[in-house]
């Protein structure tokens, strides 16, 4: 007994250490990914336009932030034991069915960021136009641009049950193979977008900042889909909202 216990105990410290450097590694990917762009588009910016576009990183992140953080913080008070990528036919169902009933308990609770994005998104977007300095509403495209940006919070919101699943099981390496390549594509399409506007000089404001949030949920949301859908086959649970049945 003290032999497995000591297996297990290394085994948690080892996905410890392993999750601690998933995490530190999608941080910095995203930082160089933003400082890269940023530096690649520097020129091309008046400075009208980067405030702008820092108080529109600031609107999304203010949706994302009342809507899904506590959330968050209620479902990490619900830590399941790391299950294993290929289930082994020796588990028993004594075992399997605890982690799927706390699974599809945390999937359903997670729906609630989602519930309470949709009403944030809408205040945040009606105060953000109201009180927005005058010279940045005048800037070309800025409505689309901030109903794009809430449209992208709403579609960030919608990967919360995998998101609740991954941090569950800490399956740290597959959340670092889906959000790093989202940030490379959030950087690319932004940068990208500005050189090319600047090119053939079309000033299309903070557009290209909006369309790169978006194209960082959309990607956010095929990756983990392509991740994680297979989990629910083998473990017993599903990302829908389901009702959870205990013996």
């Amino acid at each position: 007994m003290a032999k497995l216990g000591d297996a297990r105990m290394g085994k948690i410290l080892a996905s410890s250490v392993t999750g601690t450097s998933f995490l530190i590694m999608i941080q910095l990917a995203s930082r160089i990914f933003t400082f890269t762009s940023n530096q690649l588009i520097l020129r091309t910016l008046s400075p009208v336009v980067l405030g702008i576009a820092a108080q529109l990183e600031l609107f999304q992140v203010s949706i994302l932030y009342f809507s899904r953080e506590s959330i968050r913080m209620a479902i990490q008070k619900q830590p399941v034991s790391p299950s294993p990528e290929k289930p082994s036919d020796k588990t028993d169902d004594a075992t399997i069915e605890p982690q799927s009933v706390a699974s599809q308990a945390v999937v359903n609770v997670s729906y609630l960021s989602l519930v309470l994005g949709v009403p944030a998104s809408l205040i945040f977007t009606v105060l953000y136009q109201r009180f927005v300095p005058e010279e940045a509403s005048k800037t070309a495209f800025f409505n689309y641009s901030v109903m794009i940006t809430g449209a992208a919070s709403l579609l960030e919101l919608s990967i919360e049950p995998f998101f609740a699943v991954v941090q569950q099981h800490m399956l740290y390496e597959k959340r670092a193979a889906v959000e790093m390549p989202a940030a490379f594509l959030r950087s690319v399409v932004t940068s990208s977008i500005f050189i090319y506007a600047s090119r053939v000089n079309y000033h299309l404001g903070v557009l290209p900042f909006a369309l790169g949030h978006l194209s960082y949920s959309l990607a956010l949301i095929c990756g983990y889909s392509l991740a994680l859908l297979k989990g629910p086959r083998t473990r017993g649970f599903s990302f829908l909202l389901t009702r959870v049945k205990s013996r």
